[in-house]
């Protein structure tokens, strides 16, 4: 209880009080009917008001009616039912239920509770990603004419699974960045080797991007190159999450993006970061904390790499240097506040609104 409703709990049972005595003192005084009477009444009326402050809220449990994951930031259903485990002897004139954390916003009132297993559905917005086991429910009693109110507290068991903020239009922009940079980025199939098989002149209907400048300005003719048979080409994501300021936001862009394109293309992915035991699927996105150790790339071959990291540092420079001999390598991290997409010499801003734009 704060000191400003101690405050007026205090001047509510001195005005209560005060107005008691006076009736008393009156009905003595002038020794009538009236003044008796009326001094009656009131004391009927406290005593049944104490009489329903009576109601203990130890027999209120409560539980989780629904599991599932929920987005920082996204407000979802947070369905609860709650039962006394005995009725009560006597109702509760005003039961306010609530999250301890958001009682402004996530508040539910029920007049004249007697035990029965009630539902309320909360909406709740969470702030902070990661896996709770539990949050904490309030309940506010109050006495038949608001005079009087004791408060309690119950876990509500979970687990809560809160995973990170989902920035669809940033991931939309994210891909459409790389198959503007890379047409054939959604393709599967279809890739050409890295080895140039032979050299041929230039027939009608050649790609110009086939055409080799250099052989041709020897020949004084237009040659194009012919490459290894095609083969099969994987897009592989990789998530490099050390510990940095910018954990959350790449981790946020990361998440978005896998859900953007999981209907759209196939893909395999690498997370390298640290998170709790026994968790797969989505939820590791929730339990997912930044390693403390030094990030160390797979050996890839042949394959397009999408890898996200809160910055650029020397090794992960290094490493990426080492990974474009033989793969499509294009970088995700951010430039001081801004996230960008490298691709050879290009650096891209992706924007979290409605475009990008190069540089």
């Amino acid at each position: 209880m704060n000191n400003w409703n101690f405050i007026k709990y205090i001047l509510i049972i001195m005005g209560v009080s005060s107005f008691y005595l006076a009736t008393f003192f009156y009905a003595i005084i002038f020794d009538n009917t009236t003044g008796w009477s009326f001094f009656f009444f009131l004391s009927f009326l406290l005593i049944l008001d104490l009489i329903s402050f009576m109601p203990s809220l130890k027999k209120i449990d409560c539980e989780l009616m629904e599991s599932k994951s929920y987005e920082i930031g996204m407000t979802s259903d947070l369905p609860i039912e709650i039962f006394c485990y005995r009725p009560t002897w006597l109702p509760i004139p005003q039961l306010t239920v609530y999250l301890a954390e958001k009682k402004e916003l996530a508040q539910e009132t029920i007049l004249l509770y007697s035990g029965d297993k009630k539902e309320i559905t909360f909406q709740w917005t969470p702030t902070k990603r990661g896996v709770s086991q539990q949050l904490s429910v309030s309940f506010l009693a109050q006495d038949l004419f608001g005079f009087l109110q004791k408060k309690g507290a119950l876990p509500l068991k979970g687990p809560f699974v809160i995973l990170p903020k989902n920035q669809l239009s940033l991931a939309e922009n994210l891909y459409h960045q790389l198959s503007k940079i890379q047409p054939t980025f959604s393709n599967t199939f279809g890739q050409r080797g890295f080895s140039i098989r032979n050299f041929r002149n230039y027939q009608s209907g050649d790609a110009l991007g086939l055409i080799d400048w250099k052989q041709s300005g020897k020949r004084n003719e237009l040659i194009v190159k012919e490459y290894e048979t095609e083969v099969e080409t994987f897009t592989h994501l990789i998530f490099c999450g050390f510990d940095h300021e910018k954990f959350e936001e790449i981790l946020s862009t990361y998440y978005s993006f896998i859900q953007f394109i999981e209907k759209k293309i196939d893909f395999k992915q690498t997370i390298l970061a640290d998170s709790m035991a026994n968790v797969a699927g989505e939820k590791i996105f929730a339990a997912l904390t930044p390693t403390k150790e030094e990030i160390i790339l797979p050996n890839f071959s042949r394959k397009k790499l999408v890898i996200f990291a809160p910055i650029q540092t020397k090794s992960l420079n290094k490493q990426l240097t080492e990974l474009k001999r033989t793969n499509e390598v294009f970088f995700v991290s951010f430039n001081k506040k801004h996230l960008c997409l490298y691709w050879n010499d290009q650096t891209i801003p992706i924007s979290s609104g409605g475009g990008s734009h190069e540089t």
